[in-house]
């Protein structure tokens, strides 16, 4: 296992790390029809970084 100790290494590599462990990945598809029958299909993910 890495360990990264914040303090160690510039800003700007922390936040590649950081965006490279939680970038939104596609988890589902949602799929919906509008008034017309006309199809929709997007992929949908959702995350939050604290």
């Amino acid at each position: 296992m890495v360990s990264i100790n914040p303090n160690d290494i510039s800003p700007a590599k922390l936040q590649g790390y950081l965006q490279g462990a939680v970038a939104p990945r596609p988890i589902a598809f949602a799929s919906t029809l509008d008034e017309n029958g006309n199809p929709n299909l997007s992929p949908f993910s959702f995350f939050n970084v604290f």
